[in-house]
């Protein structure tokens, strides 16, 4: 018995391949200029597609984030650019120090880069 392939993707015949619609990473750096010179930074971006149009999240920590008993950052600035319109929008956060998950509660939204699919950002249910 011969195994043929015949070019079939591995998802059958009438199943298209799952796109992911939202990611996030986190990374921590030391800016060499500005206000915050030399102070460990933390930057959470993410992107998530609404209406067929990309938003890309940028949240980073400022001079006034400080870090509560729980583990979480207050005054996380967060700014939310449409890549296609280029129209901006600014709002505050805050931040897990040790995942880097970024909550804006203003939109009840979420940038999580320890998702299980690789990252998330997008809603969440506030209960």
């Amino acid at each position: 018995m011969a195994y043929s392939n015949n070019n079939k993707n591995s998802y059958g015949n009438n199943q298209k391949p799952t796109v992911k619609h939202s990611g996030a990473k986190t990374k921590r750096y030391f800016p060499v200029s500005g206000p915050n010179k030399g102070v460990e930074q933390t930057l959470t971006s993410g992107w998530r597609l609404a209406n067929r149009e990309l938003i890309s999240i940028r949240c980073v920590t400022t001079s006034k984030s400080i870090l509560s008993d729980k583990g979480w950052l207050g005054s996380i600035a967060c700014t939310l650019t449409n890549t296609k319109t280029g129209v901006s929008a600014f709002h505050w956060g805050t931040m897990h120090h040790a995942t880097g998950k970024v909550v804006i509660d203003k939109l009840a939204m979420v940038v999580n880069p320890k998702a299980k699919n690789g990252g998330y950002a997008g809603t969440y249910i506030n209960n």
